[in-house]
């Protein structure tokens, strides 16, 4: 297990630089009196030696970032450049209250920390970096962790600062009470990216899958499709679940369909793709054609690799089968150039988060909710009119 600091592969094959950026990182986003990371951590995060993590703790020291005093232990200052008084500040509350005090100016600039978890999906990799250059081009201090144990993460999260908000991605895995107890406590705003939480005071952004598909269904039926398959994860998450009952819906109250459910057990970052073909070769007939003429997949993380391996097992796209994928319009991992899209935009989904914060920043008492993103399309070469 890990927890890289942006572009770290391993934390023991970190450099001294990689720790010093660590650390400027934390000071310039902390609150005075936040406490640093022991030196222990420290060295065992970093590889690094004692005397490593002590001459970053001078540096730090040096620029009047830091201060220690026997007894209270070592301590960011703040952000600011001027010098603290010469007794430490109190240690910070970690239930203060979350609303700023009356007649109180908060500051403008914001320390923001974005946990995205390690994993080979480029939509979450994307949207981190999007929503980090806009918070940035607004002067907010941003911390990028990427994390893969949500109990290691735990861990590392007692030596972090407060920040004013965070922005965490779970990614197809639950997120456990206990690490979002600690991020609340450890920020002013906290925000999910995903529909996967409601009735909790986060700020959740994500889709609900079940208008694409109508969508989608809709289009298809509009180019002459009535036998249509709609292929999705068994995985009981919020989004997809109201995916599936959409369908279920769809296939009780929609007349002269014939709408058939496909679902795996795998899960995007895995071998979704690959499963999906060989579950689609399997419902094929002897001649090799398929019981239905149009598909709806949801979770093709590679459209490139779901093409060549539909021309593997001789399925044509988009005859004899018309291809729309639920996902996202602005990925070209995604669509490849080549598929109907209908679903959201990662732009979008960026803008949403960014809103969610700001607003929360500018009234701290309005309430907590699920935001969703706008259904849209992206019109591609994977679907065909049936005569």
């Amino acid at each position: 297990m890990q927890f890289v600091v942006y572009c770290m592969d391993t934390m023991r094959s970190s450099s001294p630089p990689d720790l010093e950026q660590f650390l400027d990182q934390l000071a310039h986003g902390a609150h005075p009196g936040d406490r640093l990371p022991t030196i222990r951590e420290l060295m065992k995060r970093f590889g690094a030696s004692q005397m490593l993590v002590q001459r970053a703790f001078q540096g730090l020291k040096d620029r009047g970032l830091i201060d220690s005093q026997v007894g209270r232990g070592t301590y960011f200052r703040g952000t600011g450049s001027a010098r603290a008084p010469a007794t430490a500040p109190a240690p910070v509350d970690s239930e203060r209250t979350r609303a700023p005090a009356a007649g109180a100016t908060p500051s403008t600039v914001k320390s923001v920390l974005l946990l995205r978890r390690s994993i080979s999906i480029a939509r979450g990799r994307v949207l981190v970096e999007g929503l980090q250059r806009r918070l940035a081009a607004e002067g907010h201090r941003v911390l990028e962790l990427s994390y893969t144990d949500p109990d290691h993460a735990l861990t590392v999260l007692k030596g972090l600062p407060r920040f004013d908000a965070c922005v965490v991605q779970s990614t197809f895995k639950a997120i456990p009470i206990a690490l979002l107890a600690a991020l609340r406590d450890k920020c002013e705003v906290l925000a999910v990216d995903g529909a996967a939480l409601v009735g909790a005071d986060v700020e959740a952004v994500g889709t609900e899958w079940g208008e694409p598909l109508a969508a989608a269904i809709e289009q298809l039926v509009q180019q002459g499709h009535r036998r249509i398959a709609y292929a999705t994860t068994a995985h009981p998450f919020l989004a997809t679940q109201l995916g599936r009952r959409r369908f279920a819906h769809l296939q009780h109250t929609l007349p002269g369909l014939e709408l058939t459910e496909i679902t795996q057990d795998t899960l995007p970052h895995e071998d979704y793709t690959a499963c999906l073909v060989q579950q689609l070769q399997s419902r094929a007939d002897a001649a090799g054609a398929l019981p239905f003429s149009a598909l709806v997949a949801w979770g093709i993380e590679d459209g490139a690799l779901f093409q060549r391996l539909l021309a593997q097992a001789g399925i044509a796209v988009p005859a004899p089968l018309s291809v729309v994928l639920l996902g996202r319009t602005d990925l070209a991992n995604e669509h490849a150039d080549f598929f109907d899209v209908v679903g959201c935009s990662v732009a979008d989904q960026v803008e949403a988060l960014h809103g969610a914060i700001a607003a929360r920043w500018a009234d701290a008492g309005r309430p907590y909710g699920v935001h969703l993103t706008p259904v849209v399309r992206r019109a591609g070469a994977s679907v065909a009119a049936l005569a």
